[in-house]
């Protein structure tokens, strides 16, 4: 009996020793489980591409700051961030990040910073090609609140994977300043988002999801008021805040993005960014396309068939991911410098199409809310930034009015 004893008492030692010699790698693997069932949702996104090869984007950060606004104008208490390298052919290497409530331009809320960890580390290396998660974040989010995303390069960074245009000024400086709270190291300005792809919540039971808006130009509200918020898709994140619809919006538009070509300058097509910017989203449940009139304009040879044709496969790849879709129809731009009759003739068969065809889960007529109706080719005059191209103000507000929120209940 004593024997048996000393034998299980010999084992229990064992056993403890084991334990705590592995305990760090046991505890990883539980959080590792217990964050992959936590219910995460995106509530902020920036569709990247490519740095240019004509030097009007960075080649390289070295030993600066870049801290970046962000509006994702939902509540929460607890965020994680993800980083993107996936256009570069080097690894990038992060040495800190920090987050905090933006107060005003590059200023924070000092009480609210927060030490940003990977995998429990304050540095970060992601590999080329690749995107990493963050640990998540206790930190009081308001939706009428930007949040400040800081990260500090202290080498050279390699080519920048970046999202141009963002509407959003971003606050550049020399040296680590990812917890200083006020602007006065921030002496450079861009306008653009670095590295930064998308921000998540831990959601409660009242969020269902997020729709994600894949577009263009006018997705992502150029010719909208500079750090305003006033891009379509936020006005309509703010309806559907007020609903209580329980859907976040996803904003993947890119500045003169085509649903057919890769012209280099303005990232890859829709097609072929469709499970990066969409299926890969967190906790996304439905997709609105609005997109087709830059191959009109660029593309005169393109007739109604071939832009249709990309629809219906964008149309059956989300479709096979179990999502809902949304057609929006293509707004007007007689006046703006590519107009051509047959271009506009395009147009007119591929909205007919959306509305009529019944392929795409419902319809959005952005044409029918923004067209002049004594002249349907063109904006009305109180919608229009005065290209002739794009919204103002007031037509993004409008666009954002026409999408029937019934459509995500």
């Amino acid at each position: 009996m004593k024997r048996r004893l000393g034998v299980l008492i010999t084992l229990i030692m064992i056993f403890v020793l084991m334990l705590s010699l592995y305990w760090n790698e046991i505890r990883g693997i539980i959080n590792k489980n217990k964050i992959n069932q936590e219910n995460w949702v995106g509530i902020w996104t920036a569709s990247m591409q490519a740095p240019l090869d004509d030097g009007t984007s960075h080649k390289e950060f070295n030993n600066q700051t870049i801290r970046m606004i962000v509006h994702p104008h939902v509540d929460g208490k607890k965020v994680r961030l993800r980083v993107s390298n996936t256009f570069s052919n080097e690894p990038l290497a992060i040495e800190e990040v920090h987050v905090a409530i933006s107060k005003n331009a590059a200023d924070i809320e000092p009480d609210t910073d927060h030490q940003v960890k990977f995998g429990g580390k304050s540095t970060v290396t992601i590999p080329p090609g690749e995107r990493k998660y963050s640990d998540s974040i206790s930190i009081e989010m308001s939706g009428n609140k930007g949040l400040a995303v800081s990260l500090y390069v202290k080498g050279k960074s390699g080519p920048v994977t970046w999202h141009p245009v963002s509407m959003q000024t971003t606050y550049i400086s020399g040296g680590n300043d990812v917890s200083n709270s006020d602007s006065s190291a921030f002496n450079k300005r861009e306008e653009a988002w670095f590295w930064l792809d998308g921000v998540d919540i831990i959601a409660d039971p009242s969020v269902k999801g997020s729709v994600v808006v894949m577009g263009s130009s006018i997705a992502n509200g150029n010719h909208s008021t500079v750090n305003a918020n006033h891009r379509w898709t936020d006005y309509l994140a703010k309806r559907l805040k007020q609903e209580n619809t329980g859907m976040t919006v996803l904003n993947a538009g890119i500045s003169a993005n085509h649903l057919i070509n890769n012209p280099p300058e303005n990232g890859d097509n829709a097609l072929a960014r469709l499970e990066r910017d969409v299926f890969n989203q967190s906790g996304v449940k439905s997709l609105i396309l609005h997109q087709g009139l830059n191959d009109i304009r660029h593309h005169p040879e393109y007739d109604a068939d071939k832009i249709i044709e990309r629809m219906k496969q964008i149309i059956d790849s989300t479709h096979d991911q179990g999502l809902t879709i949304y057609g929006g129809t293509l707004t007007p731009f007689k006046g703006s410098g590519m107009f051509t009759s047959q271009g506009e003739e395009t147009r007119q068969e591929v909205n007919h199409w959306i509305r009529t065809s019944g392929e795409f889960d419902g319809v959005i007529d952005f044409d029918k809310a923004m067209r002049n109706p004594d002249e349907p080719s063109r904006y009305l005059t109180k919608y229009d930034s005065g290209d002739h191209l794009h919204p103002n103000d007031a037509g993004y507000k409008r666009m954002a009015e026409t999408v029937d929120l019934s459509l995500f209940k």
